[in-house]
């Protein structure tokens, strides 16, 4: 993890934009199927391992996270009960049809299939969303860029672009 946290390796990516703070992070499948199977007692087997990345196949995974002055970026508006209702509604649902992954050399992109947001209450200070990517034929060795055009926080749109070398210079998780 801490390999795709450091910024130098192009997988992590920051941009400050309108007084807030995002970060897209890429998630390779090897790291979600270690996260699953951390909690099993047993070494994991090689049918267990490809039974866990065929759950995962033909999918991408990146992360968005959102602050503003340090803290989660919803907390802008907490003492609004409906504009905070509906932020955490948008980071929940609707930010998915708002972030967009195009692969390298590709015209077309698809938006994210999925989003998960839990609310972290303070202990991170920012809002860290889960982004799936149904993309079954996309060579993402080739590189990719995910484009978000925000809709509730008034970021503007915003792109980070993912290199085929970083992603190809990506060490192989030990099971």
């Amino acid at each position: 993890m801490a390999y795709l946290n450091d910024s130098k390796h192009g997988l992590t990516q920051t941009q400050e934009i309108n007084g807030a703070t995002v970060t897209c992070s890429y998630r390779p499948t090897d790291l979600l199927v270690s996260q699953e199977l951390a909690g099993q007692e047993n070494e994991a087997t090689a049918p267990t391992l490809d039974a866990v990345r065929r759950t995962y196949l033909g999918k991408v995974y990146c992360t968005l996270a959102l602050s503003r002055d340090g803290a989660e970026i919803e907390n802008g508006v907490i003492r609004d009960e409906l504009a905070f209702g509906q932020a955490i509604s948008y980071l929940s649902n609707g930010i998915a049809q708002n972030v967009f992954l195009r692969g390298a050399g590709q015209a077309d992109s698809v938006s994210a299939l999925a989003a998960t947001y839990p609310r972290q209450y303070g202990n991170t200070g920012r809002s860290t969303v889960l982004l799936v990517f149904a993309a079954p034929k996309l060579d993402i060795t080739r590189g990719f860029t995910i484009s978000y055009r925000d809709t509730q926080f008034n970021l503007g749109p915003m792109r980070f672009a993912f290199s085929a070398n970083d992603i190809q210079d990506l060490p192989a998780l030990q099971f």
